[in-house]
């Protein structure tokens, strides 16, 4: 019963041992200003078409009809960009839902223009190939106060496209999504550290749970007075499973991250997406996937460093 005591001291309500300190988006996005960054776009997924025709008779024609098909070949791009300091003044770009997040129609001033530096290039039968791409526009936004993750989102325009064998970046324009977070919260550090905590706790509880079922050295009434403990200890079993779920679904415990600019943490990988209206709703379809390469403060180029599982609180 000790042990049952000690994983009771350990239930953590995750909601409340969060400490909010007042980051927010726009001081945030201030650490992005004039960095430069190198990127890999990887497209591998068709993409529907511009405007989906609605189907009365099926509320899930677009997942039906248009859900992601992997093509046989990838197109891969090496793309290097500039988020700079200076506000997006097009109407059109700074009315894009993604970027404004919940917080349209005042937003407007924390979307920023996002400068493409080179034109990717990339080989097929008849040669190199270059893809034109045009400027656009970046937001970040604080998505979850209790995780202190952010949005970090951002589109291109690619007004030719580009085509590689059976795949095709479509001519239009293209988002990616990410996020991030502030290193010094160290979140993600904290949240493994309950992980591992709560399985210490759980592999202790299955231990004591087993021991009770398979104790055949006791009569039936002491196994009707353990009862409650055996009841007891399956509901904190259940208890610790849905803590470990919950911090698996609101943390990228698994995933690559690496440091990014100015103290901050990224994942590592995106993805890529474009626009489509259906029924009146806006979808971002998934045509591939991201991954940042290396970030450059102006001229003073930062080596990427790769932050392993073990990062510390």
């Amino acid at each position: 019963f000790a042990l049952l005591l000690s994983c009771l001291c350990l239930q953590i309500d995750i909601a409340q041992s969060y400490v909010i300190d007042g980051s927010t988006s726009s001081s945030i996005i201030s650490r992005f200003h004039n960095v430069q960054c190198k990127l890999f776009m990887t497209i591998d997924q068709t993409a529907p078409p511009p405007v989906v025709p609605t189907d009365d008779d099926n509320n899930n024609a677009y997942d039906d009809n248009f859900s992601s098909v992997t093509t046989g070949s990838k197109l891969g791009l090496p793309l290097d960009v500039q988020f700079t300091s200076g506000a997006c003044t097009d109407f059109g770009m700074n009315n894009e839902a993604l970027l404004l997040g919940n917080n349209a129609p005042t937003a407007t001033s924390s979307i920023l223009s996002l400068q493409p530096l080179n034109e990717p290039k990339f080989v097929t039968l008849s040669g190199q190939q270059s893809v034109k791409v045009t400027p656009g526009a970046y937001a970040c936004q604080l998505s979850d106060p209790e995780t202190k993750q952010f949005f970090f989102r951002f589109f291109l325009d690619f007004p030719e496209g580009a085509t590689r064998n059976d795949v095709t970046l479509p001519a239009e324009r293209v988002y990616f999504m990410s996020s991030c977070w502030i290193q010094d919260d160290n979140m993600i550090a904290k949240a493994r550290k309950w992980k591992d905590e709560f399985q210490s706790s759980l592999t202790l509880l299955n231990t004591e749970i087993e021991e009770l079922k398979q104790d055949d050295t006791v009569g039936l009434v002491e196994r009707t007075r353990r009862f409650p403990q055996y009841v007891e200890l399956l509901k904190q079993r259940r208890k610790l499973t849905t803590q470990i779920e919950m911090l698996q679904e609101r943390f990228p415990l698994e995933r690559p991250l690496m440091s990014g600019p100015n103290g901050t943490l990224f994942l590592k990988d995106g993805v890529v997406a474009v626009k489509r209206e259906f029924g009146g709703r806006t979808r971002y379809h998934w045509i591939g996937t991201f991954s940042f390469k290396d970030f450059m403060d102006g001229d003073d180029e930062k080596e990427e460093e790769e932050v392993t599982k073990k990062l510390m609180p």
